[in-house]
């Protein structure tokens, strides 16, 4: 054949299959695109002591996508190149390798082989990059696997009879969607999907250091979409939802480069009273997809779509810009969409993907800024410093993690803001201080009717810093004093700010009583009234004077929060 020659193989397209097998024991077409090749005289042609000679083959991989919205599936199937994906040239007859390489950002590949004679080409591509040390940069390794732990691969249509005096090209192969039951996915996307948050960490906006321990993800996975230490698993019909695989990837990059205390457990939006480590470690992983989806120029939202529909089909859905739909409801640090969007309004500014260029769109805008670094690495200066070295981890510890490394009287106004969307209170509130009993704070006693939503004091809040708030503070004690004569039958209680079902702060007050002139409790309660709030009830007053008592906590995990007190008379109508 002459080598200007450019024969073209018939175009087919085939299904990937959706048994992932070992590399020695895969068929080798398991997945047939478009397919072109091209002969050329190889520029190493050369045959020294019969080794062999060597020649390029080239060529392209892609897969085919699935597009979505804020309102779900667009009904779009878009081909997007597979990258950083190890490659491997092979023997088609003998299956023996002759030559390795990668795929660039493109999607293409050019690897150096080396054969004898004729031989028979085709290339496969791995949900891998094992070879990432020599060929795909400096982010940790990724695998996609089945849940027998098999990488999945697609494969070129096979060149037969190549000599290996030319060089070949292979031209574009294409790895369709694949079926899980009624739901669609494709490994390739979320082998893509992943190596995107793994180029965000290492970008220049970010600075990670490079990991040596790389992560495995799991799709599809029988037990639904979760993460346990380096491993991401993916629900079937989760394997086209981009923002599903960041959010357990996210899981993943918290373990691997900081330190995660979340309990697990279950967890939903629009729930404000959670475990305030869940909510930190379920709202970092929000955040974590929001912050990959924004550098990569689209907009941060986290959408769960039915994965076996081809448009709509939206199950759950939050936009972390605005925090909407869920705006109205999500407030405090046990409110795992209230951390995940003051995260990412730490990062956030007007160029995010949103829709709005040269608006920020949060609802409390903060344009948190350190001079001389990205948002993002400034951020994740306190996500691998202070809040990696914290115990029991919730969101308090990301405030005091960027006081401590990048305050300033402007910083902690811009801070402040942010925090303060979402209801989540750092700092002294105005009756600080008032942690011993000579700073009590006064109130009234109540005799409106005992049923009647009356007789609540100010909000204060379980927090205290010596300088106000702009260092790092403690869990507080807050003193209160009441007029009370002998005989009155009084309950003692708090609760969740203006009374709130769902407490919408992470505060798990305990009450304390003490007698005029004394140091000695003669009264205590922890969880008797609603929710976590503490209730003394139906005590009856022994003499008449400044009745003192004290509001803080027994709980090392929920030490901080807003809350209401109220004495009220028992014998009131």
């Amino acid at each position: 054949m002459s080598p200007a020659a450019t024969p073209i193989i018939a175009r087919r397209l085939a299904r990937m299959t959706p048994v992932a097998m070992p590399v020695s024991a895969r068929r080798l077409a398991c997945c047939l695109g478009f397919v072109l090749f091209v002969l050329a005289p190889s520029a190493f042609a050369a045959n020294p002591a019969g080794k062999g000679y060597s020649f390029v083959v080239s060529g392209a991989f892609e897969y085919e996508d699935k597009a979505w919205d804020m309102d779900g599936w667009t009904g779009d199937d878009p081909l997007l190149p597979i990258r950083g994906a190890d490659v491997y040239v092979l023997d088609a007859q003998r299956n023996k390798v002759l030559g390795r390489g990668t795929t660039a950002s493109d999607g293409s590949f050019a690897v150096s082989c080396r054969a004898k004679g004729v031989v028979d080409l085709i290339a496969r591509v791995d949900s891998d990059n094992r070879l990432h040390k020599k060929y795909a940069g400096p982010f940790a390794r990724v695998r996609v696997t089945n849940a027998q732990n098999k990488v999945y691969a697609a494969f070129s249509q096979v060149l037969a009879g190549h000599d290996p005096v030319f060089d070949a090209d292979l031209g574009t192969t294409t790895a369709l969607a694949m079926s899980d039951g009624d739901d669609e996915g494709q490994p390739f996307n979320v082998f893509d999907v992943t190596v995107s948050a793994f180029e965000y960490v290492a970008s220049p906006e970010v600075g990670a250091a490079h990991k040596r321990r790389g992560l495995r993800v799991v799709w599809p996975d029988p037990f639904g979409s979760y993460a346990w230490r380096r491993k991401a698993s993916v629900a079937g019909e989760d394997g086209y939802d981009d923002a599903v695989i960041l959010h357990e990837v996210g899981h993943v990059v918290h373990n691997l480069y900081s330190d995660s205390d979340n309990p697990g457990g279950m967890h939903f939006f629009g729930d404000s009273d959670q475990d305030p480590r869940l909510a930190f470690g379920e709202g970092y992983a929000t955040f974590f997809a929001g912050a990959v989806l924004n550098h990569f120029g689209r907009e941060a939202l986290y959408v769960d779509c039915d994965g076996s529909m081809q448009s709509g089909g939206v199950e759950l859905r939050v936009d972390l810009e605005t925090c909407a739909p869920y705006d109205e409801t999500s407030e405090g640090a046990a409110d795992e969409l209230a951390v995940a969007c003051t995260l990412f309004d730490l990062i956030d500014d007007e160029h995010a993907a949103d829709g709005t260029p040269g608006i920020d769109d949060d609802p409390f805008t903060s344009n948190v800024q350190i001079v001389g670094q990205t948002p993002q690495h400034a951020w994740w200066s306190v996500f691998t410093g202070p809040v990696r070295k914290a115990r029991r981890l919730t969101m308090n510890h990301a405030w005091d993690g960027w006081l401590d490394a990048h305050w300033t009287d402007a910083q902690f106004n811009e801070l402040q803001s942010a925090f303060l969307g979402f209801g989540m209170d750092f700092w002294n509130d105005e009756y600080e201080p008032d942690n011993a009993r000579e700073l009590a704070t006064p109130v009234e006693l109540s005799t409106h009717p005992a049923w009647a939503n009356a007789g609540w004091g100010p909000e204060h809040t379980l927090y205290y810093s010596v300088d106000g708030g702009r260092t790092s503070g403690t869990g507080d004690s807050d003193w209160f004093v009441v007029q009370l004569e002998a005989g009155t039958v009084v309950d003692v209680e708090t609760r969740y700010p203006f009374g709130a079902w769902d407490a919408r702060t992470q505060v798990d007050p305990r009450l304390t009583l003490f007698a005029p002139g004394g140091n000695k409790a003669v009264a205590t309660d922890d969880d008797s009234g609603p929710g976590r709030n503490a209730s003394i009830r139906n005590f009856s007053v022994p003499e008449s004077g400044a009745w003192a008592f004290r509001v803080d906590t027994s709980n090392p995990t929920n030490r901080y929060g807003r809350y209401q007190v109220r004495v009220q008379s028992a014998d009131a109508p």
